[in-house]
């Protein structure tokens, strides 16, 4: 999960950089999460089998999904076809720092409420904290510079994660756990 959240702040920092819709790649989640489900099933699956999650927290689960991807769907919806209310732009323009700390840090929150992986707990503070610190600095740093070093930092941490994992949970030739 840290690969794929990294990966996201990544695609996000960097989109924000190349193009004047960063929000467009609020969208990689839901797009992304079928590389995320193929990667689960090649890595996890053979080492330590499927997670059985009881039924309440499977609807909670997808009761969140199903959340986050009608905001990301209208809010991208209301902002590439320029139908937001007048005062969104002065927000989005005089707080993008704040702003996106407190939408990612939520989400991070959100995740570790959901997936009880308590990292998410730290990205979450983290990125609060960065935002914040951000935000305090002013316009001699630009937005898009968190994303890109937020997501370089988890996107780490998610490979450093995976690679201890996959040594800890070898599988020999033809063996799969379960």
């Amino acid at each position: 999960m840290d690969v794929f959240a990294g990966a996201w702040l990544l695609f996000f920092g960097l989109f924000s950089m190349c193009t004047d819709k960063p929000w467009f790649a609020g969208m990689f989640p839901v797009y992304g999460l079928p590389i995320y489900a193929i990667a689960k099933k090649k890595i996890t699956v053979p080492r330590i089998g499927y997670v059985k999650f009881s039924q309440q927290r499977m609807s909670l689960m997808f009761i969140v999904y199903l959340w986050i991807v009608v905001l990301f769907t209208v809010f991208g919806i209301v902002y590439y076809t320029d139908n937001s209310p007048s005062w969104i732009y002065p927000i989005l323009d005089s707080y993008p720092k704040l702003l996106f700390g407190i939408i990612v840090g939520l989400l991070f929150f959100v995740c570790a409420l959901v997936t009880r992986i308590s990292r998410f707990y730290a990205y979450a503070a983290l990125i609060l904290a960065v935002s914040v610190i951000g935000h305090l600095l002013g316009p001699h740093i630009r937005y898009e510079y968190f994303p890109v070093g937020l997501g370089v930092l988890i996107l780490s941490v998610g490979i450093i994660v995976l690679i201890q994992f996959i040594q800890a949970y070898s599988v020999e030739a033809g063996e799969i756990r379960r």
